[in-house]
């Protein structure tokens, strides 16, 4: 299957305008295929285009080597010193893959980060309030820092129940008091380990929901992901939950969970997928350094 060219300078809106305050993340949207690996084909460029790009390779090379050993570290790679032609060559090389993320930043600016088709390459930029750009990177990581950092920040450390309405609720009182007990839990653990909880598979009434979402609130990250089929992920008022949705072909949801953990799977690269990376960025490399390309 074809791909899409990866832009320039790639800005990759998960939906129109900013987070909203109440942190309805139903704008996501929804893909209508997944993809499969490709390797990008760029056009013909010269040697001086090259050489920083191949140094940036290079570098990409080396974290991955040392990903191995540190699975959580990430490591940034500043391309705004990049010319023109370097860009264009990068974005090439580099593609688009399945997952993006948008991050709301707690002085009005935004973080815009797309995957590229190699597993756990991400293109990461920094935008004001105004949109304006401030910082461009490619970050190597199982997931970029900003993920779980952002959602930490804007997380409560401790839940606190809703006032109980009067009527409508079934298994709401129940449900709350799992969700505290594993959010104590990864707060005593950093996060580790992943406790679900998962909605679909429980009788819960309207109110049930409306009353534990009042618990849960919202977060600033927003991640979409087609790597585990559709799949939507969201931070939310606590620290360590996340909302996991997962759609079919038709946009219908499928499963609503709650995701208690550092970061969910479906929003990291696994340490199988940083390893096939390597191997196709030394690839990439040879390739690029000849000179007929």
């Amino acid at each position: 299957m074809s791909r899409r060219p990866f832009p320039p300078i790639p800005v990759v809106a998960i939906g129109p305008g900013s987070q909203p305050p109440e942190q309805d993340l139903n704008w996501l949207p929804l893909p209508r295929g997944v993809e499969t690996f490709s390797a990008p084909s760029p056009m013909r460029t010269g040697r001086a285009a090259k050489a920083p790009v191949l140094d940036l390779l290079a570098r990409a090379v080396q974290a991955l080597q040392e990903a191995a050993q540190a699975p959580d570290a990430a490591v940034a790679l500043p391309v705004q010193g990049l010319d023109r032609e370097a860009q264009v060559l990068l974005a090439q090389v580099m593609g688009e893959g399945e997952v993006s993320a948008q991050i709301s930043l707690a002085d009005g600016g935004s973080l815009q980060i797309q995957e590229t088709v190699y597993a756990g390459i991400w293109r990461v930029l920094e935008l004001d309030a105004a949109g304006r750009l401030r910082a461009d990177h490619v970050e190597i990581a199982s997931a970029p820092a900003a993920v779980a950092r952002e959602a930490q920040r804007a997380g409560a450390a401790r839940a606190e129940l809703p006032p109980l309405p009067e009527r409508g609720l079934m298994n709401g009182p129940g449900i709350a008091r799992e969700i505290i007990a594993a959010h104590e839990a990864a707060m005593a653990s950093g996060g580790a380990g992943c406790h679900v909880v998962n909605f679909s598979l429980q009788p819960v009434s309207a109110e049930d929901m409306a009353w534990l979402d009042r618990m849960i609130g919202g977060g600033p990250v927003g991640i979409f992901s087609r790597g585990y089929g559709k799949c939507v992920v969201t931070s939310t008022g606590l620290r360590h939950v996340w909302r996991v949705r997962y759609f079919d072909g038709m946009n219908k949801m499928l499963l609503d969970t709650l995701e208690i953990t550092r970061v969910p799977a479906a929003a990291r690269a696994a340490t199988e997928d940083l390893a096939d990376t390597l191997e196709r960025l030394r690839e990439l490399q040879a390739w690029l350094e000849r000179d007929d390309v």
